[in-house]
Formats: C-alpha cells, structure tokens, sequence
C-alpha cells in the first residue's frame, strides 16, 4: 500500500515542483504554497483487516511543512503528525472533533475493529492563516497533482467522512465528479450530505469548528447511524 502511494506521486511530482517554480519566483504571487500533504500507512497489514475503514477529509493543509521537502521526508512528517498522534497533543477544534468521532464511534461498535487514515480535500495549502489558497496555487494542484481518487483506491476504506461543510462541496466534485446529495434525519444536505463516491458511502458534515458551536454529538451519532 505505502509502495504503491509512493508510486502515484512519483507520477507527479517533478511536473508539480516545476510548475510551482514559477510562482516561487512571481512576486506579483505572494502567497507561495505549502508542501503537498502525502499519506503514509502505519500499518497497512491492520488497517486492511479492519472492520470499518475510514477515510477522514478536513479542508485545506494550512502551515503544513513549508521548506523544499523530498517524499520520503514528507511521509516521514505526515507519519509523525498523524500517526504517532502528534495531531492530538497539537489540539484544535478539528482534531478535538476527529477524537470525539471516533469515541463515539468506538462506543457503537465495540466489537468491530476500527481503523483510520486523515486526509485533507485540497491538499497544498498556504504557510499562514486559515482558508483557501489563492486560485494560482489550487490550480496547479489540480492539474499537476490530481491524487486523491488513487489515493482511495489504493488505501481502500470503505466510509467517506467530509469534515469540510458545504462551501467546499465544489472541492469534493473537483475530485470525483457530480455528487447526488440525500439528506439523513432531520438534517438538509447543506448540513448533512450522504452521497456515493463510486462504491464508498459518504457522509459530508461540517467543520467541527462550527459543530463544536451546534450540538456535535447529535451530528455524529446521525452520521454514525449510517455506518453499516
């Protein structure tokens, strides 16, 4: 698994570091980008034998590792970040809200194995503050580093969760297409999505920015209540 991501950005990486030189060196483009977020597979022989394989997308990769990096040291920083749980000691209302997810998901399904990857719906972000990065850089994304469809095939989990609320529903569909959107409970689909990306259910909620703000648990347990 981790042999075969490491396949896919190869495909892509020299093209993409050639045409972020540019706007390295534009000074008209202030903003320069962050490095690409790149996936790395703790275990890959536990998370294929798990029962529920999640797949959990927050919005962009704001202040991630910014200096000229090779993959290997990427995967390496996205293998401590996230992996060895660094993610949590860092805090913050998005991953405070992954953590409750997974406790509730966990005390629903206590005799499932349950595993899970993060992932962010636009990969290159900005060095500082919050929000999208300017259209130059998405775009160049977009056309030089196209991965996150590979990314699913390879690691294979079988839910979707979209922690990126519905402003970013334009990112989703960059990505895999035009998505048919159906509300769950009570919710609309502009606060709750369910929706299929090939064969994999997925669900698009909020950031837990504002679900922090609104009653978190009744959102989860909604969304949990659709995991089979």
């Amino acid at each position: 698994m981790n042999e075969h991501l490491l396949q896919l950005y190869g495909l892509y990486w020299d093209r993409m570091n050639e045409a972020f030189s540019s706007v390295y060196h534009n000074e008209l483009q202030v903003t320069k980008p962050t490095s690409p977020l790149l996936i790395k597979v703790y275990d890959e022989k536990d998370f294929n034998s798990a029962d529920i394989r999640l797949m959990i997308f927050g919005q962009e990769t704001n202040g991630w590792i910014e200096e000229d990096e090779t993959m290997d040291s990427l995967l390496n920083g996205y293998d401590r970040f996230f992996n060895k749980q660094e993610c949590f000691k860092y805090g913050g209302q998005f991953w405070n809200g992954v953590n409750r997810f997974i406790s509730i998901l966990e005390e629903k399904f206590p005799d499932r194995k349950i595993r899970y990857i993060w992932n962010n719906i636009v990969k290159i972000g900005k060095p500082e503050g919050k929000g999208l990065p300017p259209a130059y850089i998405y775009n160049i994304e977009r056309e030089f580093f196209p991965v996150i469809k590979d990314e699913i095939k390879i690691i294979n989990p079988n839910f979707l969760l979209f922690l990126t609320g519905p402003f970013y529903d334009n990112k989703i569909e960059d990505n895999f297409g035009k998505v048919d959107h159906s509300p769950i409970n009570n919710f609309s689909t502009r606060q709750v999505a369910k929706f299929q990306i090939e064969t994999i259910s997925a669900i698009r909620t909020y950031h837990p920015n504002y679900l922090w703000r609104n009653n978190i648990n009744k959102y989860f347990n909604s969304i949990i209540n659709e995991i089979n």
